[in-house]
């Protein structure tokens, strides 16, 4: 028994610190440094210096105490700060993105060390590590052999002028065609007060019919339809046109005779729509779509007979 007794009694103070110590180990902060390249820089360069800090679950990022943008030393900016979490199985990991500027001019290729900087956590108590110091290699941008008394720096040069002789032309042809294409337009659907009046009155007629063909159903609309068609054959007859008098309108205006049958149908379509049946629904035997056919027909006998 004395043996086992002391074999115990001498393990004790290991089995009496053994949660302490790993306590202990696993509040430990981890760090990582990731550097992009450490030589060739000169001055004027940016430097990107990544660190990944992992700290138990509990203790979180003084984001206060991060290093601020600005002078770090004489030939040493701070540019920017960023900083990621992520959560993982160990504790938390932190990656800070740390973006310095250098401002040293050297003749020589020089040695330099970005110095550790401190961050702190809070937790159960407060936690600080250091960044790992860094070292970089900076490069003259000026030739060894040059002094600094010959050195001139040229004015500046500005951009050399391009020769813009076909774009004028260019410019110009494609201005006319555009405006040519707008006045057509104009024309075409009396865009301007000017023009309205020298439109044909069948082709008047066709614009606002097409602004009814989202109304189909509707009778009103289609009603509508038939005073437009009424009003066209009127401006072009010169007075108002009624269907005892459509045979003086065709002696008058040969163009439109081939539309007699036609303009006979219209005329008592008109009387129905108006007179017998004015409670009726829109006629089967002459929808919307016939009536817009007979104004392009008339279209038609409008450019024929000018």
């Amino acid at each position: 028994m004395r043996p086992l007794f002391k074999l115990i009694f001498g393990l004790s103070p290991v089995l009496l610190w053994a949660p302490i110590l790993a306590c202990a180990a696993g509040s430990t902060p981890h760090v990582e440094s990731t550097v992009l390249r450490n030589f060739g820089y000169v001055i004027g360069d940016l430097v990107g210096y990544d660190v990944l800090v992992t700290v138990p679950d509990g203790y979180a990022l003084e984001t206060e105490h991060l290093p601020v943008p600005g002078p770090l030393n004489e030939w040493l900016d701070i540019r920017t700060v960023n900083w990621t979490k992520a959560d993982t199985q160990g504790g938390t990991q932190y990656r800070l993105r740390l973006t310095y500027q250098i401002f040293k001019g050297v003749r020589q290729p020089e040695k330099l060390t970005i110095p550790a900087l401190p961050i702190r956590f809070r937790g159960q108590t407060q936690m600080e590590v250091q960044t790992q110091p860094w070292n970089i290699a900076i490069a003259p941008i000026i030739p060894s052999d040059i002094s600094d008394e010959n050195i001139k720096i040229p004015e500046s040069v500005g951009p050399e002028p391009l020769p813009i002789g076909p774009h004028p032309l260019r410019f110009t042809s494609y201005l006319a065609g555009a405006l040519a294409v707008l006045a057509i337009l104009a024309l075409r659907y009396g865009w301007l007060p000017f023009f309205a009046k020298t439109t044909p009155p069948f082709a008047r007629a066709l614009r606002e019919l097409r602004k009814l063909n989202r109304k189909r159903g509707d009778v009103e609309a289609y009603r509508a339809a038939v005073r437009l068609l009424h009003r066209a054959l009127d401006d072009t007859a010169g007075f108002r046109l009624f269907a005892g008098e459509l045979e003086l309108f065709l002696a008058a205006h040969p163009a439109f005779a081939e539309l007699r049958d036609e303009l006979n149908h219209f005329f008592a379509l008109s009387r129905r729509v108006f007179y017998t049946a004015p409670d009726a629904p829109i006629p089967a035997d002459s929808p919307l779509e016939r009536l817009e056919t007979l104004c392009r027909r008339c279209i038609a006998a409008e450019r024929r007979s000018t």
